[in-house]
């Protein structure tokens, strides 16, 4: 049975990964018409008709392509903060679970896009302007997820394999038993779910807040025991549909719901950030940034280490995440401060902290997360973002000069300023600068929309990186491959962002929240405070993707109740959860500068080494929140 399982994953991987590279491959194509487009629009004042309704099509079949190969390279996210309690035994047993309940998720998209598609061809369904079918790209889409959940099946056969091998005294056929098991708890739920769901409804209707306050505490309690966040968001919020809509209005809504997203025409912005982001590594533009920031500022006292700090923000200008940014910054940097003499604690401090500049300099993944979950401006989201980012920037880099001046003993003396290096490391780097001028300024002047930004992004990264020779053997498939997994896991958290924000809706729950804060008798600002310190304490033990798809469906009415502007509040809680990257007992951006440096770089010497940043993005938190001009002056400038 085990040579089996193994056998069927490893056909499943192969398989998924060419499905993926045609759907990344069609993202890259559609960027490079885009960029047609506009050179058409520009030039002759004559675009591609219609060409919106084409990339919402063909993209929908591209993202839902991806998601076989995140399946198979388990990619989704779990909260692991209690793992480490529950045992190896439990975990693994927990983690099945799982990844059962992820099949019953992309069976459920199955089955209900499918009927979607159905009734488009039944209604005869095309697009507004060319006309074009809806239903073979809606039955595309359901043919995916049905390879998705078939994937998927597999993939709980070897979580099941490798938990029973956590269980030594288990009888031989447990494996078996256990698969079988799978189907036979599937086909139980569905007979018995319209039933329980007739059976609770009539007290579900009549406390519909009641109803949503118990599935909001299901979603933590199923999280806390390693359910992956996409799988627990959709299937509670279908649950929670189902109480208050009953069972048949709930799966029109999964289905239509679910379809309109991935055919949304807004959707293409993420995946192609993602691919320049990814491109951008490959091509080496992380070193070209950071030599680029040595040769400006290696000649001051702690030169490296106010490098790290700008080629963080320079990066991140090109791949938006913060982890992405400290491994490959740290990668670099690192080892060049340790071999010049530099407190090895004050460097990984230093790129941790940097490293969360990488999600708050636009392009943002998390932004445009926030923008999907709220129907907020991206292109606005990204402006909002450049004077909050600068100012870290500029916090961070005189926490180093106070560090060093504190203590000097912990950098060596500054190195004499090269004319020459600095002009070659322009010139190498001027590709960056170019690409982040281009892709902002196209925004910022209302030339290109959010989409054709990063269409320009994505192929401009593309060529930058085909030139240099680094899309050679099997570099183009890993790209690739990389691409579509970030893509995979993300949008299943945002299909479970919209499941969720949708039930949560038909509840109330956010106007009783708000209520009920209003009674406090608390000033915003005081409300916003407390706010600020939850999200730091969840940010030290989640990830900013993760936070936002759960709180923000409840958060985001409160605070425009409140009176706050929504731009204003994605950017403030993007930075407070980034503060928590770094906070003491769990930063992320911590243990992850800690795998980098190696074992012999003690945890509690990265932490030393990153709390005088915490205290510096306590100060930049406080500004923005009390100055929100910092936020908003420079979006309410764009060209309109």
């Amino acid at each position: 049975m085990n040579e089996r399982v193994e056998r069927a994953n490893a056909i499943c991987i192969s398989l998924t990964r060419r499905i993926a590279f045609a759907g990344v491959l069609a993202m890259l194509i559609v960027a490079g018409v885009t960029i047609v487009d506009i050179f058409l629009r520009v030039t002759f004042n004559s675009p591609i008709a219609a060409l919106n309704e084409i990339v919402a099509m063909v993209f929908a079949i591209a993202i839902t392509a991806c998601f076989p190969v995140g399946i198979a390279q388990r990619v989704h996210l779990r909260v692991n903060i209690l793992s480490a309690y529950f045992g190896e035994k439990l975990s693994g047993w927990l983690i099945a679970i799982g990844s059962l309940l992820l099949f019953w998720m992309f069976a459920l998209f199955t089955w209900r896009i499918g009927v979607y598609a159905t009734e488009m061809y039944a209604r005869d369904a095309t697009t507004m302007i060319l006309n074009i079918p809806r239903s073979p790209f809606l039955w595309a889409v359901t043919l995916l997820c049905g390879i998705s959940a078939m994937v998927q099946y597999v993939v709980f056969a070897g979580d099941v394999v490798t938990a029973c091998g956590k269980s030594p005294n288990s009888p031989y056929n447990i494996t078996t038993l256990c698969l079988l098991g799978g189907l036979v708890t599937t086909l139980i739920a569905i007979l018995i779910f319209d039933g329980a769901v007739i059976a609770l409804s009539t007290s579900a209707k009549t406390a519909p807040v009641t109803t949503a306050l118990v599935i909001f505490g299901l979603v933590w309690v199923l999280l806390f025991l390693l359910i992956p966040i996409g799988a627990v968001m959709v299937l509670l919020g279908f649950i929670g549909m189902a109480l208050l809509l009953d069972t048949g209005p709930a799966l029109s809504v999964v289905g239509s719901e679910v379809a309109a997203f991935l055919t949304n025409g807004q959707l293409v912005v993420l995946p192609l950030f993602l691919m320049m982001g990814v491109l951008a590594s490959a091509a080496g533009l992380s070193e070209d940034i950071y030599r680029l920031a040595q040769a400006l500022l290696g000649h001051f006292r702690g030169g490296l280490a106010l490098a790290t700090i700008g080629g963080c923000a320079g990066f991140g200008a090109v791949t938006g995440s913060s982890v992405a940014t400290a491994t490959t910054i740290g990668r670099v940097a690192l080892p060049e401060m340790s071999q010049r003499g530099y407190e090895r604690g004050f460097s990984a401090g230093c790129v941790a902290a940097g490293g969360t500049l990488g999600a708050l300099v636009p392009p943002s993944s998390a932004l445009i997360l926030y923008a999907f979950l709220t129907e907020e401006s991206i292109g606005r989201l990204f402006v909002a973002a450049l004077v909050p980012a600068a100012l870290g920037v500029l916090l961070y880099m005189l926490t180093i000069s106070a560090y060093v001046r504190l203590a000097p003993k912990a950098v060596p003396a500054p190195s004499k300023f090269d004319t020459t290096e600095l002009k070659s490391e322009l010139r190498r780097g001027s590709t960056v600068i170019a690409l982040f001028a281009i892709v902002m300024g196209g925004i910022y002047s209302g030339l290109f929309t959010a989409t054709e930004a990063a269409s320009v992004g994505v192929v401009g990264a593309f060529l930058v990186a085909l030139f240099r020779g680094k899309l050679r053997g099997g570099a183009f498939w890993n790209v690739m491959g990389e691409t579509a997994s970030i893509t995979a896991m993300i949008y299943v958290l945002i299909l479970g962002g919209i499941t969720i924000s949708f039930f949560l809706g038909i509840t109330e729950l956010p106007e009783v929240l708000t209520t009920k804060v209003a009674q406090m008798d608390l000033p915003p600002l005081g409300i916003i405070a407390i706010l600020l310190v939850v999200y730091i304490l969840l940010g030290a033990v989640m990830e900013s993707f993760s936070i936002m798809v759960i709180t923000v469906p409840v958060i985001s009415g409160l605070i425009i109740d409140l009176g706050f502007d929504l731009t204003w509040w994605g950017v403030i809680m993007l930075v407070v959860v980034e503060i928590g990257l770094i906070t003491p007992p769990f930063g992320i951006n911590v243990f992850v500068l800690k795998a980098v440096a190696g074992a012999d770089l003690p945890l509690t010497a990265v932490f030393r080494g990153v709390m005088p940043f915490v205290g510096a993005d306590i100060v930049k938190l406080i500004l923005l929140v009390l100055l929100p001009s910092l936020v908003l002056w420079l979006p309410s400038t764009m060209f309109n």
